[in-house]
């Protein structure tokens, strides 16, 4: 017996190996799947309650940083004041509000008040923390404030 593979069953071990990564990726585009049905899913809760299905897509699509700060914004907050209450960047905050600004298809702050307070007020709390990757609808009265310790902060600022 000898050590070295003999050349077909080498080719037949990369043809294995092949179609491993084939399935691989298969299974990976199902789940891709799945958690977009998944995601329309939760988001009929929402849609019940009265938000348009845009913005239910748009409140899905943000980032929990992104929440953190629309619920600052729609506090009155100027990015210097999110800036130091996170004690990140004000360039950071700027990306995150220029980030919920465009998936708003808004063109202002004023504008994403506008729209997103009367959806806050009925997007119940389960969808809307679902949505938001874990961060509560009433984050920002509780937490929205410098020294005090925020829970969630991993969430949306895990460096």
């Amino acid at each position: 017996m000898s050590d070295n593979p003999h050349p077909k069953d080498t080719a037949d071990l990369g043809a294995v190996l092949a179609r491993l990564d084939a399935q691989a990726a298969h299974m990976k585009r199902i789940e891709e799947k799945i958690d977009r049905m998944m995601g329309l899913y939760n988001a009929l809760g929402s849609i019940a309650a009265g938000v348009p299905p845009g913005l239910v897509a748009a409140l899905h699509a943000m980032s929990p940083a992104e929440h953190v700060a629309l619920q600052m914004v729609l506090d009155g907050r100027i990015n210097r004041e999110i800036s130091v209450c996170l004690d990140v960047s004000e360039e950071r905050v700027q990306e995150w509000v220029g980030s919920v600004i465009r998936k708003l298809e808004v063109e202002s702050r004023a504008a994403v008040r506008d729209l997103m307070l009367p959806v806050m007020r009925i997007i119940p709390a389960a969808e809307y923390e679902r949505a938001s990757g874990g961060i509560p609808k009433d984050w920002n009265d509780k937490y929205g404030v410098p020294g005090v310790p925020d829970p969630y902060r991993t969430i949306y600022h895990p460096d």
